[in-house]
């Protein structure tokens, strides 16, 4: 690693994050809303990079398999396990692949955003003795996350953790794997690349001027 641009990214960021936060002078407040308005546009810069960086196709979708391997990223799997998910979800859609468009692709994790809460709901539907199905999953989506997921995405969710295909999902491992994936593994430097999150920070800090 080169650390002497990654010392320079530091100051621009500083300076950038600074700017923005406290503005040129160093005399604004900064407002809770505002951070969360720069958080939300982080993490939406953050996911954009990602998507792209799977080389989406003419219509601007990426493959089944892609979606799976950027939900899978931080699941901590066995590599055995990890190729058998891939090659059920490639199975499945080989014949009938839709795509993952990226506004579906930024509603999945808007969903995570609230995946406490949605573990929660899943927890209560378990205990009552209900199955968590797809439709299911979707009405969750719906009312706690207030995000209307499609039911293609839903599909293929299913298909990578659904390892005896009867239909219903692991709550348990599905909530386990998605908590891991929002916090991204920012601990160590990995999918994303830890010089082009902080050039995100300082391209979102600037757009968001």
């Amino acid at each position: 690693r080169d650390h002497a641009n990654t010392g320079n990214t530091f100051k621009g960021v500083n300076s950038a994050l600074t700017t923005y936060f406290f503005g040129p002078n160093m005399n604004q407040k900064l407002t809770i809303e505002k951070f969360l308005d720069f958080q939300r546009q982080l993490q939406r810069e953050i996911l954009s990079l990602e998507f792209q960086r799977k080389n989406p196709d003419e219509n601007g979708n990426i493959s089944e398999a892609d979606f799976t391997e950027l939900l899978l990223a931080y699941a901590g799997y066995a590599p055995k396990k990890k190729a058998r998910m891939l090659k059920r979800v490639k199975k499945t859609f080989r014949e009938n692949a839709q795509g993952i468009s990226r506004d579906d692709y930024l509603k999945f994790f808007h969903f995570l955003n609230n995946i406490n809460d949605v573990d929660t709901a899943l927890t209560f539907y378990h205990i009552a003795g209900a199955s968590i199905d797809q439709a299911t999953l979707k009405h969750v989506a719906k009312t706690v996350a207030h995000v209307d997921l499609s039911d293609h995405v839903i599909n293929v969710v299913f298909t990578i953790f659904d390892e005896n295909m009867d239909g219903q999902l692991s709550n348990r491992e599905f909530v386990a794997v998605m908590k891991n994936r929002l916090l991204r593994g920012l601990e160590k430097p990995k999918d994303t690349g830890f010089v082009k999150l902080i050039q995100s920070i300082i391209k979102c800090a600037k757009e968001a001027r």
